[in-house]
């Protein structure tokens, strides 16, 4: 009698656990093909290398940015992405506003589309000094501080784009430019994956004759994540590492 019991208790658990895969599961998927749908800066790739490395031509396109004095990519990106999703979100002011709008306010502005992917920028010699110490880093600009952005559709320009509410968070366009890029899936990437990635990069484009540069702000690597950390199954999530690269060497 006891066996039998037993017996049926775990098949109770067994399809309890199955149903909840499945529901994980369909979730996860579901997320993903969401996210697939949402607009991204329109780039060409005008070149493959090795390594699954691929040289893109990027259009322009506006960012909300914040910096994050915190080091290492998992722990700036929870702080930054909060911030600019709190803009993206409607913690905004028109343009033209008045000064009744106050940084205390509760978010009134409008709410935009969400996009991807979500950017992290910084210095991959940071990224190597505190490798050596085993305590992962993302800095920018030699000073521990790590950028997080978010990408705003193309409907708006900077004369038309809603006002940050929160000074931490600044906008600015993204000139077009060239950058090499590697794919991969999995979860948020440590800074040792970063690194690792990044000389995969490095190694393609040596092999290829094209020259890395820092870009605008200093930062020479740049980490570009399309889905969400939580929802998404690891193995369909995209992850990207990117170079800026000399466009007259490509």
């Amino acid at each position: 009698m006891i066996a039998l019991l037993s017996s049926a208790v775990g098949r109770v658990l067994f399809g309890a656990i199955a149903v909840l895969g499945a529901l994980r599961y369909g979730t996860g998927v579901w997320a993903w093909r969401e996210t697939n749908r949402l607009e991204k800066p329109i780039y060409t790739v005008v070149r493959r290398l090795a390594d699954g490395v691929e040289i893109r031509k990027y259009e322009p396109y506006l960012i909300a940015e914040t910096t994050v004095p915190k080091e290492g990519f998992r722990e700036s990106t929870g702080d930054g992405f909060r911030k600019c999703a709190s803009y993206i979100f409607g913690n905004s002011k028109p343009r033209g506003a008045g000064w009744w709008k106050k940084e205390d306010d509760d978010g009134v502005g409008e709410k935009m589309a969400m996009t991807a992917p979500v950017r992290v920028s910084g210095q991959s010699t940071q990224v190597g000094e505190k490798m050596a110490m085993t305590s992962p880093v993302r800095a920018s600009g030699g000073s521990g501080k790590t950028k997080v952005s978010f990408v705003i559709g193309s409907k708006y320009d900077l004369k038309s784009v809603p006002k940050p509410v929160d000074r931490a968070v600044s906008l600015r366009e993204v000139p077009s430019h060239y950058l090499a890029a590697r794919r991969f899936a999995g979860p948020p990437p440590k800074d040792s994956r970063v690194r690792k990635e990044r000389e995969r990069i490095e190694k393609a484009l040596g092999e290829a004759g094209v020259q890395a540069k820092a870009a605008s702000d200093g930062s020479d690597t740049m980490v570009y994540g399309y889905h969400d950390p939580f929802i998404t199954p690891n193995f369909l999530r995209r992850n990207e590492v990117a170079i800026m690269v000399d466009s007259s060497s490509v």
